[in-house]
C-alpha cells in the first residue's frame, strides 16, 4: 500500500494521522491472496456457513470492510440471493463486475476508501457489517473511532462480526537451565555446508578488532536474549562474535525488530485481548468463542540417514471444533475472557481436528510477516544500526539482516514440513533435481542446534478469535 501526501502530527504521545494517509506495514501480494482463500475455506468449514452468526434469514444489506480481492463478498452475493453486498477496501484490486455472472454482479458493489476516515455510507444503511484481519492496518488508538463509524452505518439491531488474530512473530523461545530465555549457541565446528546452501550465520565474515561494550537498543524486550553475557555488557553483534556460531533456529533479533515495528506503528500485538473492552463501548450483547490457538509445529529432528518426521496432512475439522458462541458479560474481566483453559487448543477432541492444520496456519502467519519484510528491516536498522561493534565489521547491516531472515524462513518452512508430509502420506518419491534451500539448511544443522524440551505452554503461531456484536437500542441511544 502506498501513502498519500500528508503530514502526521503528534498529539498526546500518539501520531494523529492526516486524512487519507496510509501507513500500514503490510504489502498485499498474490501469495497473501492465496492464503485469504485458504482462510476462507477454513472458516467456512469450521462455521458451516459464511458467518459466525447464525442468521434466521440472510441480511438484506451487507458491508464487507477490508474486502481485499472480494472473495467473501462475491460468495455472499452468490449464496444470499436477496442481499445487496458492498465490498469496501482502500485498494482497487477486486475483479471487474462484468466478469461475474449478472445474477451476482447486479447485487454487488465495490467502494474504495480508507477505513480510518469517515465511512462513505449513510446512517443505519446496513443490516450486517463484517471485518476480518485488519490488525496490521488499524493503530490501537483508532479502534474506537473505527467501531464508532461501524455502529453509525449499522441498523438498529444490526449485526457486526469481527475476526481478528494476535500479531505473533512465530519462533521457538529457547530456555536456559534456570528457565529464563537465552540465545542458545552451538559449540565446536559447524557441519559441512553445500556451496548453494542458505547462510546460517554472517558472523564468520565479520572481523572484531577492538571489542567495546555498548548498548544496542532504546528499550528492553523479552527478545533481548543476546543483550549481555557477563560484565561488562556486550552489544548484540559483539556477543555474536564471541562464540563460534549462533543457533540458526534462534531468532531474537528479528523478533525484537517485529516488536519494534508494531510499537512504531502503534499496532496492538494482543488484539484478541484488547478488542472486548473496546467493543463494549459501541455494541451490546457481544458473543464470542474460545480463542483458537494454534501451537507452533515442532522443528524437524532429522539427522543424516534417519527418517524425517512429518506433521500430517490437513484433515476434516471435528464437529466440536466449530466456533460455538457464548455471551460476554459487560462486567466480565479480560482475564476471564482469555483464560487459556477455555481455548480451543486445550480441548482434546478439538485439538485432533485443528492441529493437523497447523502447518497451513504457520504458513499463513509467515507469509503475512514476509509481506512486512521491508518494514521489519527498517525496525531492525533502527535497533542495531548504531551498534558500536558495527564499525569493526566488513559487511553491511543489511547482509546481517538477510542472514537472519533466511534462517528464520528456513526454520519456519522446516516446521511446516508440507513437502515431507505429502511424501509420507501419499507415498510419493522425492522429486528430481536439487534439494530446496530449506532442506539443505536443515541437513546442515549440527547436533547442538536441536530444540529444547517442549514447554508446558507451547509457543503459538496463531491466536485467532471472532466476535459477534449487536447494535442494541440501549447502546445506540447513548452514543
Amino acid at each position: 500500500m502506498t501513502s498519500s501526501s500528508g503530514t502526521d502530527i503528534s498529539v498526546n504521545g500518539f501520531c494523529k494521522r492526516s486524512p487519507g494517509r496510509v501507513s500500514a506495514p503490510l504489502k498485499y501480494t498474490n501469495d497473501l491472496v492465496d492464503f485469504d482463500h485458504w482462510d476462507h475455506m477454513f472458516m467456512t468449514n469450521c462455521c458451516k456457513s459464511l458467518t459466525l452468526h447464525d442468521f434466521d434469514e440472510p441480511p438484506s444489506a451487507v458491508l464487507d470492510l477490508g474486502c481485499g480481492r472480494g472473495l467473501w463478498a462475491i460468495e455472499a452475493a452468490r449464496q444470499w440471493h436477496g442481499s445487496t453486498v458492498v465490498g469496501f477496501d482502500i485498494a482497487s484490486v477486486q475483479p471487474p463486475l462484468n466478469v461475474l455472472e449478472k445474477s451476482t454482479s447486479s447485487r454487488l458493489k465495490w467502494v474504495h476508501g480508507n477505513i480510518l476516515d469517515n465511512l462513505p455510507f449513510d446512517d443505519g444503511q446496513f443490516d450486517f457489517v463484517r471485518m476480518v484481519r485488519m490488525g496490521l492496518h488499524i493503530p490501537v488508538y483508532q479502534w474506537g473511532r473505527v467501531f464508532q463509524e461501524i455502529s453509525r452505518v449499522l441498523k438498529l439491531h444490526g449485526v457486526f462480526e469481527i475476526i481478528e488474530e494476535d500479531l505473533i512473530f512465530p519462533c521457538q523461545t529457547f530456555q536456559s537451565p534456570n528457565g529464563s530465555p537465552v540465545d542458545v549457541r552451538s559449540s565446536g565446528n559447524s557441519s559441512p555446508r553445500s556451496s548453494n546452501t542458505a547462510v546460517t550465520t554472517a558472523s564468520s565474515s565479520f572481523l572484531k578488532l577492538d571489542p567495546s561494550p555498548g548498548a544496542f537498543g532504546p528499550r528492553s524486550s523479552s527478545a533481548d536474549a543476546f543483550s549481555a553475557i557477563g560484565p561488562p555488557p556486550l552489544s548484540a553483534f559483539e556477543t555474536e562474535m564471541t562464540l563460534p556460531r549462533p543457533n540458526p533456529r534462534n531468532h531474537p533479533r528479528l523478533k525484537r525488530a517485529w516488536e519494534e515495528l508494531l510499537d512504531d506503528c502503534h499496532l496492538a500485538p494482543n488484539l484478541t485481548s484488547i478488542l472486548p473492552s473496546k467493543l463494549k463501548v459501541w455494541f451490546g450483547d457481544i458473543r464470542s468463542h474460545p480463542p483458537l490457538q494454534i501451537a507452533l509445529p515442532p522443528g524437524s529432528t532429522r539427522r543424516r540417514g534417519s527418517t524425517p518426521t512429518t506433521c500430517g496432512l490437513p484433515s476434516l475439522i471435528d464437529p466440536d471444533a466449530v466456533f460455538e458462541l457464548s455471551p460476554i458479560s459487560r462486567k466480565s474481566s479480560l482475564t476471564d475472557l482469555d483464560n487459556d483453559s477455555n481455548s480451543i487448543v486445550t480441548r482434546k477432541s478439538s485439538q485432533r481436528g485443528v492441529s493437523s492444520w497447523a502447518s497451513m496456519h504457520l504458513a499463513r502467519t509467515v507469509r503475512t510477516i514476509a509481506g512486512c519484510k521491508e518494514s521489519v528491516w527498517e525496525a531492525y536498522e533502527k535497533l542495531y544500526g548504531h551498534d558500536p561493534s558495527l564499525t569493526y565489521m566488513a559487511n553491511p547491516l543489511r547482509d546481517y539482516f538477510e542472514s537472519d531472515w533466511i534462517n528464520w524462513q528456513n526454520d519456519m518452512t522446516d516446521r511446516a514440513c508440507l513437502r515431507d508430509s505429502i511424501r509420507a502420506e501419499l507415498s510419493w518419491s522425492e522429486p528430481r533435481g536439487g534439494l530446496p534451500e530449506w532442506r539443505i539448511w536443515r541437513n546442515s544443522l549440527s547436533s547442538h542446534d536441536v530444540e529444547t524440551k517442549p514447554e508446558e505452554k507451547p509457543e503459538l503461531c496463531r491466536n485467532l478469535r471472532g466476535f459477534v456484536c449487536f447494535n442494541i437500542p440501549e447502546i445506540a441511544n447513548a452514543k
